[in-house]
């Protein structure tokens, strides 16, 4: 899965490593990091190139307002700079962190100890994330292109190579961006959710512990069972002293050290994916607000292509704050589910203290998705952003 997600973000130079370790395919790796950075050299060429091109080739007699005009200016300057922001940060500046992250991800996988079910249901669910997302991506920009092109079939080489550039090429970088991020976070999410299934498991009364015996009738670790001849044991919660089935404070301890590891990963990908993802949100809103007012000042050909990207841009704003959202509700519902089992009642003295020090460490590592400090990633954004773009619209639309 996590392989998958890397393959995604090699595109456009979002991303630059190899799994393999050894000296062969170590040349292969330092050949991807050279092709990386041609790549985004290539592209920040035509950023750079194209913004200054198309800025000086607008003419305000095209448009039929000066409001309309300018904000198309506006529109175009976000667009590189977001394009340029995402390019730069990304695949230059923080292309080693998305390494760690990457590793970090594995290591607390280790430590979940997937049954073969949950791993194989998990490993479906993003990669049917990625396969729809980059469908949607093709099958959009491919129909954009081909209207966008049959309408400018009568202008000179360059207005089209520079509208293709100006509207699909930002577009899809930008979008690729977002679908890295998005299955960043949605990776998480699952990881979240695992840790409170335990819980769970833990508050019903049993506790998920895989264990495997091999053909000598000795217990082996997770990492080395064969899962077709695997035992799977339940495990019950007891009063009892050290027998085998008791919830143990080194599970607890386990639990408080892969969620102190999910913290730290998070705190890693605000790091990493601040910048960029305020630049992409401001971009969205800037495509919104200049598509949405063209449709109400005036009805021509572009309708259709307008009315198309408020829909997507819209979608893919909505889609970042849900996802977010989940996640930060899935990390912070760990705290009810430890009071729970602190109400329970039933656990020794050991797992009781090392159930409080679980607890503190809830309410001080504070699960949050922002967009670099500026503001938290959650459904409240998406509302304030709707109600505050509505309101926006009218007073243009009145001024006008």
């Amino acid at each position: 899965m996590l392989r998958t997600l890397y393959y995604l973000c090699k595109l456009f130079g979002l991303a630059s490593y190899s799994y393999t370790a050894d000296r062969r395919n170590k040349r292969v790796t330092a050949d991807y990091g050279y092709l990386n950075y041609m790549f985004t050299v290539i592209w920040l060429i035509v950023y750079t190139v194209g913004f200054p091109v198309q800025i000086l080739t607008l003419r305000d007699d095209d448009y039929d307002s000066q409001i309309l005009f300018i904000a198309f200016i506006l529109c175009i300057i976000l667009s590189y700079i977001s394009s340029i922001v995402v390019v730069v940060w990304v695949s230059i500046i923080k292309r080693k962190i998305f390494l760690k992250i990457i590793e970090d991800i594995s290591q607390v996988d280790n430590k979940l100890r997937y049954t073969l079910q949950e791993e194989t249901y998990m490993n479906r669910n993003v990669l049917f994330n990625i396969i729809l997302e980059i469908i949607l991506l093709t099958v959009f920009q491919c129909t954009v292109i081909i209207y966008n092109t049959y309408h400018l079939a009568s202008e000179p080489y360059y207005v089209i190579i520079l509208m293709l550039i100006s509207v699909s090429a930002t577009y899809i970088c930008n979008t690729l961006f977002l679908f890295q991020y998005l299955n960043l976070v949605y990776t998480m999410k699952q990881r979240y959710s695992h840790l409170n299934k335990r819980l769970t498991d833990w508050i019903s009364g049993t506790v998920s512990r895989p264990l495997c015996l091999n053909k000598e009738n000795k217990r082996c670790s997770p990492s080395d069972m064969a899962v077709d001849h695997g035992i799977i044991t339940r495990l019950f919660v007891s009063r009892v002293g050290n027998i085998e089935g008791t919830l143990k404070q080194a599970d607890i301890r386990l639990l408080r050290q892969t969620y102190s590891e999910l913290y730290v990963i998070t705190c890693l990908i605000n790091d990493t994916y601040g910048i960029p993802i305020l630049a992409c949100l401001c971009w969205i809103l800037m495509i919104v607000l200049c598509c949405l007012y063209e449709v109400l000042s005036e009805f021509n050909v572009w309708v259709i292509t307008d009315i198309a990207y408020t829909i997507t841009c819209t979608a893919l704003m909505f889609k970042v704050t849900l996802f977010c959202h989940k996640a930060t509700n899935e990390a912070k519902s760990s705290r009810v589910l430890v009071q729970k089992l602190l109400l329970l009642g039933n656990c020794r003295k050991e797992c009781v203290k090392e159930l409080k020090m679980f607890s503190l460490q809830l309410q001080e590592m504070t699960i949050e998705y922002t967009a670099c400090g500026f503001f938290s990633l959650n459904l409240s954004l998406f509302t304030g952003v709707v109600s505050v773009t509505a309101s926006y619209i009218i007073v243009m639309v009145q001024i006008s």
